[in-house]
């Protein structure tokens, strides 16, 4: 299920270069996550997310942006 990067939404915001603001539009727009339970914190495959970006027509710049 996980690939070797799994970050919670603080890193994969410093990992992406992007605000929690953005994360948040990014999730409601069907980014990719995992939880363990209904009410438990969100986790991101870094390599799934990365892979969405890139078919939702997104690219990596200095930030990733569309």
């Amino acid at each position: 299920m996980f690939g070797e990067e799994i970050l919670n939404g603080k890193q994969l915001c410093e990992a992406l270069g992007i605000s929690t603001t953005i994360l948040s539009g990014l999730v409601k727009n069907g980014l990719p996550y995992h939880q363990l339970t209904a009410n438990s914190r969100k986790y991101y495959d870094l390599t799934e997310v990365k892979a969405w970006l890139r078919e939702a027509g997104y690219a990596p710049h200095t930030k990733w942006t569309k």
